[in-house]
């Protein structure tokens, strides 16, 4: 989860050792992305990550922003899912002036490892991308990316390729308050889990028996599809060093094609409730 108003409020602050802490706890009622019945499995995760920031100053107009991440998310009932990673981003931003309503532009790369207790998932994501921060009022802001994604896994099915396009907007209710409202759409690889299906056969690039479950009863299908991504949130700050986020997450997934026959849903939905606590120290 990331705290959209908060984290650059508190990166920029030059105390302590500019580590960044966000602990958090998300719910999500279909952690397979099943589209019905007994295929969907809920559970819940705690997450903890760390990252540190360090800009340098390019001109009077750019600079270079590198981050780096350590972390690792624990699911309650399925841990196959839990998983350790790191990850370096790094961002070229640009800003013609000073002025208020001036956009900053930027040139991102991320790098992150991935260490699943289900073996299938270990590998290695790659972004690239391109991004917009224009503040449109003194109280509104917004913020677009658009990126290419891959991710190498140690099976076929969990390596995938898509494109991204992601805007939202921040609200802010006070100096302490801000909402906001984003929405993503990927077009792409999109992986799906759910026991042996005629169906998922058939849409399927490939599939591979998933050992993140028990029972050896799930197999996860890789498909082309469309992935539409939506949260709206609530940022409150604690003052110089923490705050608080409370989101509401809506994904949902299509497939590219359908057999004429299918019965099921047309898409995967999952809804998730997520909540974090974030310092820096």
């Amino acid at each position: 989860m990331c705290l959209v108003t908060a984290l650059p409020a508190l990166a920029d602050e030059n105390q302590g050792f500019g580590l960044l802490v966000d602990a958090g706890l998300t719910l999500d009622d279909n952690v397979t992305r099943a589209k019905e019945g007994n295929d969907r499995l809920n559970d819940a995760a705690y997450s903890v990550n760390l990252s540190k920031s360090a800009t340098w100053a390019l001109g009077s107009q750019s600079r270079l922003l590198l981050t780096g991440i350590l972390g690792g998310e624990r699911f309650q009932s399925y841990s196959g899912l839990s998983h350790l990673d790191a990850a370096v981003e790094a961002e070229l931003q640009y800003r013609e002036s000073s002025e208020f309503s001036a956009p900053t532009l930027g040139v991102f790369a991320k790098v992150k490892a991935e260490d699943y207790e289900s073996n299938l998932r270990d590998g290695v994501r790659y972004s690239l991308g391109l991004s917009l921060s224009q503040p449109l009022t003194d109280r509104i802001g917004l913020f677009a990316a658009l990126a290419s994604n891959q991710r190498a896994s140690n099976s076929k099915v969990f390596s995938t390729v898509d494109t991204s396009a992601r805007m939202s907007l921040d609200y802010a209710l006070s100096a302490r308050k801000a909402l906001y409202l984003s929405a993503e759409y990927r077009v792409g690889d999109v992986v799906s889990t759910g026991r042996a299906s005629l169906e998922n056969v058939t849409i399927s690039k490939v599939f591979v028996l998933d050992n993140a479950f028990t029972g050896g009863q799930f197999f996860s299908y890789k498909i082309n599809g469309s992935t539409w991504l939506t949260t709206v949130g609530y940022n409150h700050s604690l003052g110089q060093n923490g705050a608080i986020d409370i989101a509401w997450r809506r994904v949902e997934s299509t497939p590219e094609l359908r057999p004429s026959w299918a019965t099921s849903p047309r898409s995967y939905i999952s809804n998730q409730l997520l909540a974090s606590y974030l310092f820096r120290f």
